[in-house]
């Protein structure tokens, strides 16, 4: 009949569509399965640029389609004023002691050194902690590189949220977020700086690789990329990875089955691993599959 493919070419035609999706690529968006609601977990980069958008269709489709988005702090109803309490709180010695006096002459003398090759100054830091000083120095490092929070992906959604009512929660607090740093040890904070400022020196050269295999939802990469230097200091990843994975997992697990649709945003280090978020839903008897689609490119 007429229009009709013969056999051989029906077949050769359902193979190549058969391939094409198993080419398409994946992203860095989870969906549970085996619920009866619809929850689905986004991997975060929360420092991005303009030309890192739009995000692939599927991933602005899950924020669509979600009737509650869950990030790790609650991003539309932070308190600027009270969020600069908590951190300037925490970000202190609570005996008065300065970066310098808690880091010791060698090893201040050591960071500001590493910081000066970046073009940073670690004087403004004195009055706060290590892990305080590691965090602004990442922050500083990614603004020369062109990234900005106010592009990350949970500021773009709060704000996509708030503009569509939509309903955004938190996982955790600023306090609870920080206190996981502030609660290290001398030594683990003095390190953690130290390997930050390390990085920062590096981070330029690895930017673009690091966004595309997150793009791409390349778990090894990320695994490697974001979790390799944490992995090294093992105070920093049990406080910093595992035990808020264990908090994040446990409060998914809640989730399971109710009446309401969610979508999940995390940073992307905290869905790979063998201590990601997942591999904890998966022990429990909760999989999950990796979503795949095209990324559209920025203009």
């Amino acid at each position: 009949m007429a229009g009709i493919l013969p056999r051989g070419l029906r077949q050769l035609a359902l193979l190549v569509l058969c391939l094409q999706a198993a080419a398409a690529p994946a992203l860095p968006l989870w969906e549970l399965t085996g619920t009866s609601n619809r929850i689905m977990l986004l991997g975060s980069i929360h420092f991005l640029r303009a030309g890192d958008y739009p995000l692939a269709p599927a991933i602005t489709a899950a924020f669509d389609q979600a009737d509650i988005v869950l990030m790790e702090i609650d991003m539309d109803d932070l308190d600027p004023v009270a969020s600069a309490k908590t951190v300037a709180a925490l970000a202190q010695d609570a005996r008065g002691r300065t970066l310098p006096e808690l880091l010791g002459p060698d090893a201040w003398t050591a960071a500001s050194a590493e910081a000066r090759k970046l073009g940073l100054d670690l004087a403004p830091m004195t009055p706060f902690e290590p892990w305080y000083a590691a965090v602004v120095v990442t922050q500083l490092r990614l603004a020369q590189l062109g990234f900005d929070p106010s592009l990350g992906v949970e500021s773009r959604m709060a704000a996509d949220a708030q503009r569509k009512g939509k309903e955004i929660r938190g996982l955790e607090t600023l306090e609870s977020q920080l206190g996981a740093l502030d609660s290290l040890s001398a030594d683990a904070q003095r390190q953690f700086l130290q390997s930050t400022l390390e990085e920062a020196g590096e981070v330029g050269d690895m930017a673009d690789d690091m966004i595309a295999a997150w793009k791409a939802g390349d778990v090894r990469a990320l695994d490697a990329d974001l979790l390799g230097g944490v992995r090294e200091q093992p105070e920093v990843y049990r406080a910093l990875i595992v035990r808020r994975n264990e908090h994040f997992a446990k409060a998914i697990r809640e989730l399971l089955d109710g009446d309401e649709n969610y979508l999940v945003v995390l940073g992307a280090l905290h869905l790979v691993g063998p201590d990601s978020v997942l591999r904890l839903l998966e022990r429990d008897g909760v999989a999950s599959r990796q979503v795949r689609g095209r990324q559209d490119r920025a203009n």
